[in-house]
C-alpha cells in the first residue's frame, strides 16, 4: 500500500533532519509534503493585530507583556521558510515535494515577492495559516485573488489551516479566520485551482470537529476541494465523521496527512496505523485516503 503524507511540517526548533527522514520510513511513507509556514513575529507591533486580537480576547485571556512574549517566542520556532524547505526537496526529490507559504497580513509588493519566490523554487503549492498569520480571507480577497490566479496560471496547489490552533489560538474566537465559511467565493471564483483544507475544519483539541459541517458543505459544492486528516485523524476513524463524509461528499478527495511533528504524542507510523485499524473503513478506502487519492492529485 503505498502512503503518501500530504502535511508535514520540517520544524528543526523541534527535530532534525535525519528525525522527519526517520519518521518517514518507520511509518513507511513513500512520498511526502513539507510545509513551509511564512510567519512573523513582529506583526505583534501592528496596531491592526493588537486591536484585533485585543477585541477577541476581552474576558478569555489576561493580555499582558508576558502573554505578548509567549506569543511572539512560539510564532518565531514554527516559521518555517520557503528557502529551507526547497532545499530539503533538492537533497531528497525522490521523498519530498514542497508547498511555500505567503503571508497574506503583509502588503501588495510582499505577497508578489513571495510568489516570485515559490516559483524560483518551483514548489507544488502554498500554504495558508490565517490563525498565525493573523489575516481573515475575506478582508484580504484583492490579494488572495492575485495568488489564486497565479496558482491557476501555474497549476499550483493551495492548502489552508482550517480550525484552531495550539497555545491560545485554542480559543474558537481568535481562530475564527481560519473557519472554512470564508473561502465560499474564492473557491467557487476559480474552479480550476484544486483547494486542500488542512484539517477538514477540525482542529480543536477542545472542540473537536468545530467546523467540520462547514468543511464538508464546501466539498459538497465544489469538487476542487480536497480534505486532509492532519492532527483529526478520528475523522476516518470514528463512525459518527466516516458517515457524514461518505454521505455528502465521499472518499475519493480525503488525503491522508500527520502534521509531524506538531502533534505532541503523536508520530507519522501511529496515525497510519489508526487509519489501517480502524473498522469503519473497507480497505479500499483505506487505500484511497493513505495515498491514490494523493496520487491522483500531485499528477504522480
Amino acid at each position: 500500500m503505498n502512503i503518501i503524507d500530504i502535511h508535514m511540517h520540517p520544524l528543526f526548533n523541534f527535530i532534525t533532519e535525519d528525525d522527519l527522514l526517520k519518521a518517514s520510513e518507520e511509518a513507511g511513507v513513500d512520498y511526502g509534503i513539507l510545509l513551509a509556514l511564512d510567519l512573523d513575529p513582529q506583526n505583534l507591533d501592528r496596531p491592526e493585530v493588537r486591536q484585533m486580537l485585543l477585541q477577541r480576547l476581552t474576558n478569555l485571556y489576561v493580555w499582558d507583556a508576558e502573554v505578548v512574549t509567549k506569543i511572539r517566542d512560539f510564532l518565531q520556532s514554527v516559521k518555517t521558510d520557503n528557502e529551507l524547505v526547497a532545499n530539503l526537496v533538492r537533497k531528497h526529490p525522490k521523498r519530498f515535494a514542497g508547498f511555500g507559504s505567503i503571508n497574506l497580513a503583509k502588503s501588495d509588493m510582499y505577497v508578489e515577492e513571495k510568489m516570485k519566490e515559490i516559483d524560483k523554487f518551483n514548489l507544488r503549492g502554498i500554504k495558508f495559516i490565517p490563525t498565525l498569520q493573523f489575516f481573515n480571507p475575506m478582508k484580504n480577497m484583492d490579494k488572495l485573488r492575485k495568488v489564486f490566479e497565479f496558482c491557476e496560471r501555474k497549476r499550483k496547489i493551495v492548502m489552508f489551516h482550517t480550525g484552531c490552533d495550539p497555545f491560545v489560538w485554542e480559543m474558537p474566537e481568535l481562530s475564527e479566520d481560519a473557519n472554512p465559511k470564508y473561502l465560499k467565493s474564492i473557491i467557487q471564483e476559480f474552479e480550476n485551482v484544486q483547494v486542500i483544507l488542512a484539517h477538514m475544519g477540525c482542529y480543536s483539541s477542545r472542540y473537536p470537529g468545530i467546523w467540520f459541517n462547514e468543511a464538508l458543505e464546501l466539498g459538497k459544492n465544489h469538487e476542487n476541494v480536497w480534505f486532509d486528516i492532519a492532527a483529526a485523524s478520528y475523522i476516518v476513524t470514528e463512525k459518527e465523521y466516516v458517515n457524514k463524509i461518505r454521505e455528502k461528499i465521499g472518499v475519493n478527495r480525503v488525503l491522508f496527512g500527520s502534521d509531524y511533528p506538531a502533534v505532541m504524542g503523536s508520530d507519522i507510523k501511529s496515525t497510519v496505523e489508526e487509519v489501517r485499524e480502524t473498522q469503519h473503513l473497507t480497505e479500499k478506502e483505506k487505500e484511497k485516503i493513505l495515498g491514490l487519492n494523493a496520487k491522483k492529485l500531485l499528477h504522480l
